[in-house]
């Protein structure tokens, strides 16, 4: 055994494995379970789990909004959404904002190359965002003018004041 494989070996005897690539593994198997049980429902069970989505998005605006320290703003709405997309390994940043309006561009995903990751896949997902932002503030319209997942190179979600 070479000195890299026993270093590795000692890192996860002693339980020292860094916590970012814990999350990495651990928000990648969020994506590939979703994406599976996604697959093996039923067309109208489908629209259920994109229901589940954005009520599960509705219920931990409160928890986001205090853990974040954000108001129930229009930009604490983008920093809300950023904040959950670096959990689950989707990189994204604000990429232009006003009094009226912000969009952000989600960069990376750790979700989009997963084998059979449709649009429709991600649409239903995305639906905890929706759900976040409505529980967040009932006032801020959102919606999508770009997906990687149907061939564009960036993520792009609009917030507005409605």
């Amino acid at each position: 055994m070479n000195f890299k494989a026993k270093l590795i070996e000692f890192v996860i005897k002693s339980d020292l494995m860094p916590e970012g690539i814990r999350w990495k593994v651990c928000a990648n198997g969020v994506g590939r379970l979703f994406n599976d049980v996604f697959k093996i429902i039923e067309r109208d069970q489908r629209q259920d789990i994109t229901k589940l989505m954005y009520e599960w998005g509705i219920a931990d605006a409160d928890r986001v909004i205090e853990a974040l320290k954000a108001e129930r703003d229009l930009h604490g709405c983008a920093i809300a959404v950023i904040g959950m997309n670096q959990i689950f390994g989707i990189k994204s940043h604000i990429q232009r904002e006003s009094s009226e309006e912000v969009i952000v561009h989600a960069t990376e995903c750790l979700w989009k190359d997963l084998k059979d990751w449709t649009p429709e896949v991600c649409s239903s997902i995305s639906a905890y965002d929706v759900g976040l932002v409505a529980g967040i503030n009932k006032d801020v319209r959102q919606f999508f003018t770009k997906r990687r997942s149907m061939g564009d190179n960036v993520c792009e979600l609009v917030l507005k004041k409605s």
